[in-house]
């Protein structure tokens, strides 16, 4: 399987989110006053789920979703005629649900969402995703210092993104990576992300032949696996959900062999 499976087209509209994801990073750090501390936190849980007040204030949200909106309507005039449908609706009660359920993740409410107002079942939660991600990217920001001795597994420690991207930098460490919230955190080189297993016997590697950057680890014991990207040899580095699309090749190999969680 050749990598780049993912059309330039879409690669571009991710580029042109994740631009203005950036922009809206910097709006929601100049009006929002976050502050996370170490001490409040347990480390068995992840950290968007402790947070005594919400990083999402509803205002900033709508923002942040009018934005998505916008980048996405620029794509095609048919999207552009749902996302005005979309606009109609999204009063700020409905804002406020979008927000718990895009931080939970929870497919069936916008699944409902979508029927129940006529909508192409995709694109509200696709643009609840893409605008909460600045709000998570702040909250992993203000993580950072601590991030390393969280020890959920499996998952960010941040957001609770299901884990499947690691990078090896130059020092050849292993940090794995968050395509949602952009969080980073060490792991030990040789060990499942998913179940812990260090056996060694039980972890090997699988290889592309056209892709000389990355490679699958894959775990015999929980049948999960991990993209691993070597960035030490990239000349400009790259953000977590830029490299998560372009290693999408990476996932339907592993999910061929018949690794990853489905599998399970």
């Amino acid at each position: 399987m050749q990598p780049n499976v993912v059309s330039e087209e879409y690669l571009n509209l991710q580029k042109n989110i994740i631009e203005e994801q950036e922009k809206m990073k910097e709006l929601i750090e100049d009006q929002l006053n976050l502050s996370i501390k170490e001490e409040d936190i347990n480390f068995d849980k992840i950290v968007i789920a402790q947070l005594k007040e919400t990083p999402v204030p509803v205002n900033l949200y709508e923002e942040s979703v009018n934005r998505m909106i916008d980048v996405l309507s620029a794509q095609s005039e048919e999207i552009s005629e749902q996302a005005k449908l979309l606009k109609e609706v999204l009063t700020e009660d409905v804002l406020n649900d979008w927000i718990k359920a895009a931080i939970l993740f929870d497919e069936t409410y916008f699944e409902k969402f979508s029927e129940d107002n006529n909508i192409v079942n995709w694109l509200p939660h696709f643009i609840a995703e893409q605008a909460i991600r600045p709000f998570l990217q702040i909250v992993s920001k203000e993580s950072h210092m601590f991030i390393h001795k969280m020890s959920v597994i499996g998952t960010c420690p941040c957001c609770g993104e299901p884990a499947r991207l690691a990078k090896l930098n130059k020092q050849r460490e292993k940090y794995l990576l968050c395509p949602r919230c952009e969080t980073e955190w060490k792991r030990k080189r040789l060990s499942c992300i998913h179940c812990g297993n260090d056996d060694h016997e039980q972890l090997f590697y699988i290889e592309v032949e056209e892709d000389k950057l990355s490679k699958i680890e894959v775990c015999k014991v929980c049948r999960n696996y991990t993209k691993l990207i070597d960035t030490g040899q990239l000349i400009r580095q790259k953000q977590a959900a830029l490299m998560d699309l372009e290693s999408i090749h990476l996932d339907f190999i592993a999910q061929e062999e018949g690794y990853g969680a489905e599998e399970n």
